[in-house]
């Protein structure tokens, strides 16, 4: 069995009110990979798309484009992050909803849901000057929290599921055995989710389906949560299991007269790392392309240094077959997207196409074997 290849998907590239109040108005990760600043010599920011492609992601012939690149580079689909916090709480809902009605555009794809709170913190912009004083006292109050996740009870179980539902029933919504796949971010967040995921098992059997496929996300205790499989998100998941490891020092950066110091990873130990470890049954690979969130946090952020396309082909490579030995039926991927954390496969004004290119050649290798 050869592995599908399911690539994380943002959904993030389009202007929301709420990030018009909390970042400034038109703000996207746009605004963030922009005004990225090289750090230390040698350092690859900004990263900038190819041909200044900035795009909207509201724009029906820009989700076309994703899909002709992601199929022409043998990517089976997108796992699209799915941002539902409860008490009738949405963000960044709007690509998926009109993916589901264009249906003429040709990918498949699923949920993972990042069931975390959004906070001020992940941003270098904290304290920026766009927030009204109002907006900041009552941030304040809410000790940084913009959004509160919330899990409720039965009543929000049925609304998230009737939700989800109309998704679950696309032709080109990824399915395990008749199942649809849903990977959830952080199941250890939520303390009764053995009951949510009967709860939603039994909904979606009186829907015609044989169950939901879960996925837990770096969650070694994907069988005790209910679950029925786990996947190894990188690069969070090796940062998370002995990070020494593959650290290369603490970059001095000086910035206005300030010295901070910068978590500085080599690509190559990180990649040896993920490849060298032993992984159980019905636990799923996950590779990354790059990893840089400078942009977003600025001397905060880590950045994983010595990428180039064709280390990414070879270690990528590497992880593919290993998963085609085991049997296994997906290997995912960090990302097609994320700009805002270097973690992208679409074209940039450095490589252009070429990390898509080394994709494409390893599902091309193992077509015919």
């Amino acid at each position: 069995m050869k592995p599908k290849i399911i690539t994380f998907y943002l959904p993030q590239f389009h202007t929301t009110p709420e990030n018009d109040k909390w970042w400034g108005k038109g703000f996207t990760d746009w605004v963030s990979a922009r005004n990225a600043e090289k750090l230390f010599p040698r350092h690859y920011q900004p990263r900038l798309p190819a041909h200044d492609h900035y795009y909207n992601l509201l724009d029906k012939e820009t989700m076309c484009r994703q899909a002709r690149l992601a199929k022409k580079a043998g990517i089976y689909g997108f796992c699209i992050y799915h941002y539902w916090f409860g008490n009738d709480k949405q963000l960044l809902e709007k690509p998926a909803e009109n993916l589901l009605e264009w249906e003429d555009i040709d990918i498949n794809y699923c949920f993972s849901w990042a069931n975390e709170s959004w906070v001020r913190s992940w941003s270098k912009f904290d304290g920026n000057a766009w927030m009204a004083t109002e907006d900041k006292a009552e941030e304040e109050l809410n000790q940084g929290i913009l959004v509160q996740q919330e899990y409720g009870d039965e009543r929000e179980w049925k609304k998230h599921f009737d939700y989800l539902l109309p998704f679950f029933r696309d032709k080109r919504y990824i399915k395990k055995d008749d199942k649809p796949v849903f990977v959830i971010y952080k199941p250890e967040n939520i303390k009764r989710i053995r009951l949510i995921v009967q709860y939603w098992n039994l909904l979606a059997r009186e829907q015609g389906f044989p169950g939901i496929y879960f996925i837990g996300t770096n969650d070694s205790r994907w069988k005790k949560d209910g679950l029925n499989a786990e996947l190894l998100y990188e690069p969070q998941f090796t940062f998370g299991d002995r990070p020494s490891v593959v650290m290369m020092k603490m970059q001095k950066v000086l910035k206005r007269n300030n010295i901070h110091f910068l978590q500085l990873y080599s690509y190559d130990k990180f990649w040896k790392k993920i490849l060298n470890r032993k992984v159980k049954e019905k636990t799923y690979y996950g590779g990354f392309v790059d990893y840089d969130d400078t942009p977003r946090k600025g001397v905060d952020g880590i950045v994983i240094n010595g990428m180039t396309p064709y280390k990414f082909g070879k270690y990528f490579r590497q992880l593919y077959n290993k998963a085609a030995d085991r049997g296994d039926e997906y290997v995912f991927l960090t990302a097609w997207n994320e700009w805002g954390e270097g973690a992208y496969l679409e074209p940039d004004q450095r490589y252009g196409m070429r990390c898509l290119w080394e994709l494409g050649q390893i599902v091309k290798e193992n077509r015919h074997t």
